[in-house]
């Protein structure tokens, strides 16, 4: 079996969008669970990939840093993955993304995690402006 190559990611962006309805019962299940209260966006964090790797029986694991990313999908130009607490960004700031087949040998993709654009408190009117996740993912 021929080892795949890792993806190569080219770019990171963050962009704060509307949550969806699965999204929002996610929400509420983390605010309960952490005792606090969330913005109530969805953190849409866009990996740009030169090329989407071909699927195989070894897929990639996404990492920050030591923390595994445990759920991302595909879109058009790569991968992204959600983030509901802001928290996320201040205790990762700066943490570098990488690949990982086996949880111990990485490839660095050279990128790194910085907060979104616009880090402010969203107000139920702000969150209610912000782009569809959607539209984010075009």
């Amino acid at each position: 079996m021929k080892a795949s190559t890792a993806p190569q990611a080219v770019a990171v962006e963050v962009v704060a969008a509307q949550a969806t309805e699965a999204d929002s019962a996610m929400l509420a299940q983390l605010e309960l669970s952490e005792s606090k209260s969330l913005p109530g966006a969805a953190y849409i964090v866009k990996v740009r990939l030169k090329a989407l790797p071909e699927a195989t029986s070894q897929g990639w694991a996404l990492y920050v840093d030591k923390l595994r990313i445990p759920k991302y999908w595909a879109y058009r130009q790569g991968i992204y993955f959600k983030v509901f607490d802001p928290q996320f960004f201040a205790d990762h700031k700066g943490g570098k993304f990488r690949f990982s087949q086996n949880g111990t040998d990485f490839i660095d993709t050279g990128l790194k995690l910085a907060p979104p654009a616009e880090p402010k408190k969203e107000s139920r009117r702000r969150i209610a402006r912000l782009p569809l996740q959607d539209d984010v993912l075009k």
